[in-house]
């Protein structure tokens, strides 16, 4: 099986991330750029993470965009998306819903890569994103944020298709 999916790269990911954070979330300024040292281990983790499904000439694919970081970079994606006063404090539910869109805004650039028309599960947000075990992985990217670190990460998932 061939897609566009499988060959998307640390650049368009990070052209992507940056975009989004850019438009969303820093007022047009280029703040999130591509991390060259280590992944600390988030003390706290955050994961949230979208599905896009596709049918393409070679069949069904199905690709899971994550996007990984620390619960203190996501009250301060949440406190930027929603514009909450500092030191406002950040309810799950607001988490929840500004950290989700992120990943499906990330998520949803990255489906408009893929060579056929794909649609876009709800964002899904958790501690952590649930194993992956059948699924290959195609390409991650970590981010520095401000003073955040963040991975987005890509992996194509098992379909049904026979």
């Amino acid at each position: 099986m061939t897609s566009t999916a499988t060959s998307v790269d640390r650049v368009q990911i990070l052209s992507i991330t940056q975009d989004v954070f850019a438009a969303m979330l820093d007022a047009g300024e280029e703040l999130a750029f591509e991390r060259f040292e280590p992944v600390p281990a988030f003390e706290e983790p955050l994961a949230a993470w979208v599905d896009m499904h596709a049918v393409t000439d070679f069949g069904e694919i199905s690709v899971r965009a994550v996007v990984n970081t620390s619960m203190a970079a996501g009250r301060d994606i949440t406190t930027g998306l929603l514009m909450l006063p500092a030191g406002e404090e950040v309810t799950r539910e607001d988490l929840v819903d500004a950290f989700g869109e992120i990943a499906n805004v990330v998520g949803g650039n990255v489906k408009s890569l893929l060579d056929a028309t794909a649609k876009l599960s709800l964002p899904q947000v958790a501690d952590n994103a649930p194993e992956l075990a059948d699924a290959q992985f195609l390409q991650d990217l970590a981010i520095d944020w401000r003073e955040h670190v963040l991975v987005v990460t890509l992996w194509l998932l098992p379909t049904t298709d026979k």
